[in-house]
This record gives structure tokens, sequence and C-alpha cells, in this order.
């Protein structure tokens, strides 16, 4: 899941694990990367993004500033019919021990004391506390181009918790859960083989209420 979002600025992406190198589609209902500033709305409207921007800069990286962008864009997405979707993004996602991860901490400390983030001043935030995450799983974000090109510390994404289900944001669909298979006793040995199967895929289908940033403030 880590990987769909490193990569979520990607059509695809190659992976690779114990059997050897793969390619992996991350396209969703729309057959636009997870984040994008065309996907597409189901009435034929105009196209909305889930990229943060303040209407100038785009993929902003971590500050104040971008977490007022975050909510500006949250705000203009439409739902399949073109009518006002309620979005709150408040749960913040970024690679542990990056640059990011301590400014995002640095605001959430102002905003939970009641002050303007990165001002010396004593009025209240114009942004609401958010949940942090940081997680040693994200790896990388940066050019849009791939996975193993881009730079880590700028990495950052947002989900609004209150919408994660089976319709919006990243899906896990399991169709078999762990089965262990029968037991084989290798007569010459006594060698005990055991082996399990599992059916899962994992990916997105509507990303209206996620919100990326590649953090290079394009």
């Amino acid at each position: 899941m880590s990987e769909k979002l490193d990569a979520g600025w990607l059509t695809s992406y190659t992976a690779n694990d114990d059997a050897g190198n793969f390619s992996v589609t991350t396209t969703g209902g729309d057959a636009l990367a997870l984040y994008s500033a065309s996907h597409t709305r189901e009435d034929g409207g105009t196209a909305w993004s889930n990229i943060v921007s303040d209407g100038t800069t785009t993929n902003m990286a971590a500050s104040y500033a971008a977490l007022k962008a975050l909510d500006r864009v949250a705000n203009l997405v439409k739902g399949p019919k073109g009518k006002v979707f309620p979005t709150n993004p408040d749960r913040v996602l970024v690679k542990r021990g990056t640059a990011a991860a301590n400014k995002f901490k640095e605001i959430l400390g102002a905003i939970k004391n009641g002050k303007i983030p990165e001002e010396f001043s004593n009025d209240g935030s114009a942004v609401n506390s958010f949940e942090l995450i940081e997680s040693p799983y994200l790896l990388a974000t940066g050019d849009g181009t791939s996975i193993t090109n881009l730079s880590s510390a700028t990495n950052w994404h947002a989900v609004d918790s209150s919408k994660i289900g089976d319709e919006y944001g990243l899906q896990y669909f399991e169709s078999q859960p762990i089965q262990l298979d029968e037991q084989n006793v290798v007569y010459k040995t006594k060698e005990i083989q055991n082996s399990a199967t599992l059916a899962f895929a994992y990916g997105h289908n509507d990303p209206r209420i996620i919100f990326g940033s590649q953090g290079d403030n394009t």
C-alpha cells in the first residue's frame, strides 16, 4: 500500500519481489493516476484535482500555507453528480525522519497551542488540528516519473479518515483469506512441508478523499 502512495502520480511502475520484477498498474476508476489534476467527473463537468495547490503553486512543500491549500483543494472537489462533496482531510501521512515530517510536527504543535504556525503571533490557526502518521514504509516522491529515482524527504499525503471504506480512497480486496494447505511429509527424509495461499488485490477506485503533494513547489 505504501508503494501505491509513492507511485501516486504514476499510472504504472515496476516493482519486485522474490519472484523477480513485475509491472503494477496504479490507475483508478477514471483510468488516471491516484493523484491527478485531470480527474474526470461522472456528470461530464469540469475535471477536478487532488494535488495540493493554492491555485498558483502545485505540489506544495510541507508548510502552514500548504495545509491551507489542502483545505482549498478539498473543498473544490465535486461529487459524481457535480454537487458539493464535503471533504475534510484530517489525517496526514509522511515518511518518518524527513524534513517534511519534522515540519508537520512543528505545525501541529503550534495548532494545539492555539498559535499560528511559523509565526511569532498569538492569533489562532486557520487550519484545524490533524492526525499525523509518520510511516517508515513510505519511500519516495519527486519528479513523478518512477519510484526509484525520487527524493524521500518531501512526499506527503492527506486523507479524510471519516470516508475511508469500500468506495473511496485506497482499498484492499481479499477474495480468499489465508488458507493452510494440506501438510506433506517427505517419506525418505521425514521433512514436513507446509504451504498457504491467499488471494487479494489492492489499489483505488474513487480518489475523492485522498490528496497528495510531491513537496517540490512546482
